[in-house]
């Protein structure tokens, strides 16, 4: 078989203080390139069911300098040409005709930096459809207003596609975004093309619907790190999960003990105690902060009963 061309057609970058030499973390790179995965191989699928139904693999290569990992394509082929293995014992062959892997990509990374754009335009994920869209071009674009009233046109099909995107998927596609390191997604090569970039301040724009919908950013002054002395009632314990649950200020707090287990507290449950410990943000997620603060206990001191003893870790 004669050598294949490969070629660019999309990337993602990371820049900025916190991207030294072009070098970030493990767990950010690999959240960055899994996202990355995730989100083509949906909007693959959107293009062509067959894509749920074989193997196939998106070649990417990762350059120095600020961190970029550029996802590969063959140049004017089809699939049959190592992306996908064993295919001819998948698929249905009507399932590719006239597909090649480049074009595929060029328009799965075209739906991703559009919806990027639709974000940015609206400072919103999702729920779109509940805006006063308008159609235009026989219906194949449809315009989403922003808060100004300025309308952002883009082709239909896109739009149809976001409503069943996953949001766990631009998560971690956003996940490694943070002060000092933005991240850029474009198309085609480094050099060259329409260049989307995202900041900190617009991340949270992507991840808001990743945990709970309907749930508020709860106590936002209760920073990742910071030491807390609430006072509320301890209404239940979980010695599997090794939680306790604290009743404060209309909400429900999940405790774990800094050390040791649960059951050293058992005497202290459904008493209004003042609970001591820091606060962490990330039990979920490493690189996206929960909406509910979770307290990793140090101390419970107990208010209602003498009887009760001063309680440690």
């Amino acid at each position: 078989m004669s050598e294949i061309k490969q070629e660019g057609v999309g990337f993602i970058k990371y820049s900025g203080e916190l991207v030294p030499e072009g070098m970030i973390d493990a767990g950010a790179a690999g959240m960055t390139l899994t996202g990355l995965d995730e989100v083509l191989r949906f909007f693959n699928e959107k293009q062509a069911a067959g894509f749920a139904r074989v193997e196939y693999e998106i070649p990417v290569r990762t350059e120095a300098g600020s961190w970029v990992a550029v996802v590969m394509a063959a140049g004017a082929t089809a699939f049959g040409l190592g992306y996908l293995k064993k295919a001819g014992e998948k698929m249905a062959e009507n399932d590719f005709r006239d597909i090649g892997m480049r074009d595929v990509l060029n328009k799965s990374f075209s739906a991703l930096q559009w919806l990027v754009k639709l974000v940015k335009h609206t400072r919103m994920f999702k729920r779109w459809d509940a805006q006063r869209i308008v159609w235009r071009n026989n219906a194949n674009e449809v315009g989403v207003p922003n808060h100004e009233g300025e309308y952002l046109y883009i082709p239909v099909e896109y739009f149809r596609w976001y409503t069943n995107l996953p949001a766990s998927t631009v998560t971690k596609l956003v996940g490694p975004i943070r002060s000092g390191r933005t991240m850029s997604i474009g198309i085609g090569q480094v050099q060259g093309g329409e260049v989307i970039t995202l900041d900190e301040t617009e991340k949270r724009l992507f991840v808001e619907d990743y945990q709970d919908e309907e749930e508020e950013f709860l106590f936002p002054d209760m920073e990742h790190g910071s030491q807390v002395k609430l006072e509320g009632r301890l209404i239940r314990g979980n010695e599997a999960a090794n939680s306790i649950g604290l009743e404060y200020e209309g909400h429900v707090l999940n405790c774990h003990p800094e050390h040791g287990n649960v059951r050293q507290y058992k005497l202290a449950l459904f008493l209004r105690c003042v609970v001591e410990g820091y606060i962490t943000r990330h039990t979920k997620h490493k690189f996206v902060a929960d909406k509910r603060p979770t307290i990793l206990i140090s101390k419970i001191v107990p208010l209602e009963s003498d009887e009760q003893y001063l309680l440690f870790n």
